[in-house]
């Protein structure tokens, strides 16, 4: 007796379409195909079956979405020898109601075909075939990270989005062309995929792969989405002006209301452009605009940039009664002052940053993830200040090298842009 021959995917994943290559196939023609529609009803099944001796082939596409009745007289058909059953069918587990297809999946002599989602060497095939030439590593994976390997997503992020459109070569690599100004369009599928991908990449500190997802995201028509990604992006590559003009091209208020943009806007003034006094004003305004609560975490931006510009006196300027219960105020809060007194009390700056440090590890609501590496770099050079070499080294042994992963060249980056530092040999940032 033949077992059932299930074919399992995602929805996107090419089971019809492997499907109906079965049916095409040498094997298949020596069969009688009877196609069951998942709507049908699950009388008269035994009717439909033909009686001229040739062997059959029950096929049902989308078996998960059947009736039971349907594919359980189609097993009993199947178990007496009346045929052979190959349906396809969403994973296992995966369907929100009691999944038919369950009936199939323990079946003696059963044959199971999975569809995996693609590698990233596959997605780097295929664009390579779509565009016509090598594609650079971060772009393919980059679609690999929005689409999930999912055939039939890759396709759409590539047409719908029209993205093909937006390569260039560079150094004989394709990638996606830069953009200096945000759009609108793509559908909304593309834009949440895309979206997702960025903010996963983002947090992961893998800046290449990020910097690519923000271009094509852009491109979709999703600027605004990954715009505060984009922008501290920017800033770590060190083109404040590029920053600043990508955030004047949003819809209006849309920078001042958004903290991340603030912060980048500000950040690209004093560090970038040398108006550490417009960014104070800039961020003094758009505390105001926001009110009490909320404005509190931009008073903590600007007390953090007078701290490191030399224009604040101990790292508390005009942050007043901010409130706290804000992780991220909170942290600026603690960086802000570690920042002010590092130099005249490194054991004040100490317990500072490792406040802010254990603040840092909230996730999504703990700033942009280049802080925490930061506050790493400027802990150890705060001990080292204080004559705590041991501690240093040990902080230090997981970070120094630019070990992958460890956030170690954001460090730096961020270093390098606010003039802060330079780096040490023991891998922290020595203050300046």
């Amino acid at each position: 007796m033949a077992g059932p021959i299930i074919i399992e995917g995602e929805r996107g994943m090419g089971r019809t379409a492997l499907l109906e290559r079965a049916l095409e196939s040498e094997e298949a023609a020596s069969f009688e195909v009877v196609r069951f529609e998942t709507s049908g009803p699950a009388s008269g099944v035994a009717a439909r079956i033909p009686a001229n001796g040739r062997g059959l082939l029950l096929v049902v596409d989308d078996a998960h979405l059947s009736d039971h009745a349907t594919l359980l007289s189609l097993r009993e058909l199947c178990r007496r020898g009346a045929g052979t059953l190959l349906v396809t069918t969403a994973p296992g587990g995966s369907v929100p109601h009691p999944d038919p297809a369950d009936s199939l999946r323990f079946e003696p002599h059963r044959r199971n075909v999975h569809l995996p989602p693609l590698a990233l060497d596959d997605v780097t095939t295929l664009l390579a075939d779509v565009i016509g030439g090598h594609v650079r590593h971060a772009t393919a994976e980059a679609l690999h990270a929005a689409s999930g390997g999912n055939p039939a997503l890759l396709r759409e992020l590539i047409t719908s989005c029209d993205l093909g459109v937006h390569f260039v070569r560079r150094n004989n690599l394709w990638e996606f062309r830069e953009v200096s100004t945000w759009t609108s369009g793509g559908t909304r599928r593309s834009l949440e995929l895309l979206s997702k991908a960025t903010t996963q990449a983002w947090y992961e500190l893998s800046l290449e792969r990020t910097h690519e997802l923000c271009k094509a995201a852009v491109w979709c028509g999703a600027g605004e989405m990954v715009a505060p990604v984009l922008a501290h992006l920017l800033l770590l590559h060190g083109r404040a002006q590029a920053v600043v003009g990508f955030l004047d091209s949003l819809p209006d208020d849309t920078v001042e209301t958004t903290p991340h943009l603030a912060l980048a806007k500000a950040m690209a003034m004093a560090f970038g452009l040398g108006q550490a006094m417009g960014a104070e004003d800039f961020l003094l305004k758009a505390a105001l605009l926001r009110g009490p609560r909320p404005g509190g975490r931009y008073l903590a931006y600007r007390s953090w940039i007078q701290a490191l510009t030399g224009r604040g006196s101990d790292g508390s300027a005009g942050i007043g009664n901010v409130d706290r219960d804000d992780r991220e105020t909170a942290l600026f809060v603690h960086a802000a002052r570690a920042t002010a007194t590092i130099a005249a009390d490194p054991h004040e700056a100490v317990f500072h940053l490792r406040r802010a440090l254990a603040l840092g590890n909230g996730g999504v609501d703990a700033g942009p993830p280049w802080l925490s590496p930061y506050i790493t770099a400027c802990l150890i050079d705060a001990l080292l200040l204080a004559g705590r070499s041991g501690e240093a080294t040990l902080l230090a042994s997981d970070f120094h090298g630019g070990e992958q992963n460890s956030g170690w060249d954001v460090a730096v980056a961020i270093s390098t842009l606010t003039g802060h530092g330079r780096t040490n040999v023991t891998g922290g940032v020595e203050a300046a």
